[in-house]
């Protein structure tokens, strides 16, 4: 009697799990991992086992309905049972269908067998994936034509071939050469600077200084009377004489003062 009880029972709980668990199923032909009714994980291309070289994109599927984000990552092929995965790019938190993943640079690893890995990682942290094996093949070297040699004309027998001109020999009689008369004298004055002729006289720029801060002084007088007036109407007298004070002739009778000092 207990045996009949407990298969039946071990059948009930099959049964309940494989109707609430949704199945995971793989595509060959597309290259999709399916995850539910709408998850989709999957590279299309690359496709398995081809040769790449250069900057490879990388296309496929990434959607799910808890998507938090997935990643690309890239393993040599070696013998150890844990692979050292690497990624190719950072997290990627936007869902793609049918389109670019990402862009591999294969330059940057040596030639070999690699596997090529896609991640879905959802809100609840769990995991689906799909992965490829790729060859890259960066290193083989490119064929280059070779430059055929140049072709010289070759004399014809018998031609004689003209040898060099004696040239005579032309002796100078020896010539002494003259020394430079040396000359003692001082260095050459330098011409003092006329100052009533230049182009901006010291009194002048003193002058355009003196009616620019005066002129400036003004404007800051008009701006403070003006600003006095409103804040007046507006019952603000006293925080409008601090701020006048403090922003506009604080600042002026400093800017005089340094002026002065300079001067």
């Amino acid at each position: 009697m207990r045996g009949p009880v407990l298969h039946l029972a071990t059948a009930a709980i099959t049964m309940f799990f494989s109707l609430t668990t949704p199945p995971i199923t793989f595509s060959p032909a597309s290259g999709l991992r399916f995850q539910g009714e709408s998850g989709q994980v999957g590279i299309t291309s690359p496709t398995f086992d081809e040769r790449v070289s250069g900057v490879v994109p990388i296309s496929g599927t990434a959607i799910d309905p808890d998507f938090a984000f997935f990643r690309l990552e890239y393993a040599l092929d070696t013998t150890q049972a844990d692979l050292t995965w690497i990624e190719i790019q950072a997290p990627v938190a936007q869902q793609v269908r049918d389109g670019v993943l990402g862009l591999w640079d294969t330059t940057l690893v040596a030639d070999a067998r690699y596997f090529l890995r896609l991640q879905v990682v959802r809100g609840d942290e769990s995991v689906i994936e799909d992965q490829i094996a790729v060859q890259i093949i960066n290193a083989t070297p490119t064929p280059t034509a070779t430059p055929l040699p140049t072709p010289t004309a070759t004399p014809p027998p018998g031609t004689p071939t003209p040898g060099p001109s004696p040239t005579p020999l032309i002796q100078q009689p020896p010539t002494r050469t003259p020394r430079p008369d040396v000359t003692l004298q001082g260095p050459s004055p330098t011409p003092p600077v006329d100052q009533v002729s230049s182009i901006f006289p010291p009194g002048a720029l003193r002058h355009a200084a003196t009616t620019g801060m005066m002129i400036t002084l003004g404007v800051f007088v008009l701006l403070g009377l003006y600003g006095l007036i409103r804040t007046t109407a507006r019952g603000q007298l006293r925080v409008a004489l601090w701020h006048f004070r403090r922003e506009i002739v604080n600042p002026l009778i400093d800017g005089l003062s340094r002026w002065n000092r300079k001067k």
